[in-house]
């Protein structure tokens, strides 16, 4: 198959890319560390693995990527959006960031629907595709320092529900993978047994590949706890959270 994955240069999205290059799959990967994304390169050294240097949020760039991998006959199969940046945008004394909101809108949410907008007609004409969009369990919980970052998955995930009611018959699958704690740069916890590698979340989200339309929870102790906490106050909710953050 034919896989396209966003932000392939750190975490999921690395090794999302290794799995799916030894398994024989074709893969594009974009990323905007280029030092990272020709490192990767280098070490997978397959043939299989096209890179492009591309900061999602630069539509133009993004644009000029889609000309080369229609110039390049690749028409993925698979869409997997996993670009995505978590950034401090709140604090009690110095207030909002709002350039930090837009960096986070324009990355987590435009950064992925317009992928999803340029490769719809494709597979809407072949009656098949799949579109995967990463969110995340912050979805569901307001967070004290990244006000922003829950919002945008939240929009992302409230997008690809919409995107299901509007294409229910089509063959187009769009699925959402709500990830809990998994063990990368980005997650800010202490690391336990109940938080996975971003190995175990890459083979979780090929598993999906399989799967109808819907939203999946990974890891399941984790994100089933953050469900059933929903009845509890956020104040609340982020005081436990904070006692899980590394010292």
């Amino acid at each position: 198959m034919k896989i396209f994955i966003s932000g392939i240069s750190s975490g999921i999205g690395k090794a999302l890319a290794i799995r799916l290059i030894k398994r024989g799959h074709e893969v594009w990967g974009l990323a905007r560390r280029k030092e990272l994304l020709h490192s990767l390169k280098e070490k997978i050294g397959s043939d299989n693995l096209h890179i492009s240097v591309c900061d999602v949020q630069d539509i133009d760039t993004s644009k000029k990527i889609i000309q080369d991998m229609r110039a390049n006959e690749f028409i993925p199969d698979i869409v997997v959006l996993c670009a995505g940046v978590r950034s401090e945008d709140a604090h009690p004394l110095s207030g909002l960031s709002f350039e930090k909101v837009q960096l986070m809108s324009r990355v987590n949410i435009e950064g992925g629907l317009f992928w999803v907008a340029e490769f719809m007609p494709d597979f809407m004409r072949r009656h098949s595709g799949i579109f995967i969009g990463i969110s995340s369990t912050a979805a569901y919980r307001p967070s004290k320092n990244h006000v922003t970052y829950g919002a945008t998955k939240a929009a992302l995930s409230m997008a690809f529900r919409g995107l299901r009611l509007n294409y229910p018959s089509s063959g187009v699958r769009f699925s959402t993978i709500h990830f809990g704690p998994v063990a990368t740069e980005m997650w800010e916890g202490k690391e336990n047994f109940l938080t996975p590698s971003a190995e175990k979340a890459a083979i979780f989200i090929e598993s999906v590949f399989k799967k109808k339309s819907g939203s999946y929870f990974f890891p399941a102790p984790t994100t089933m706890f953050m469900r059933l906490s929903l009845i509890l106050p956020d104040s609340f909710f982020s005081l436990l959270a904070h006692l899980l953050k590394k010292d």
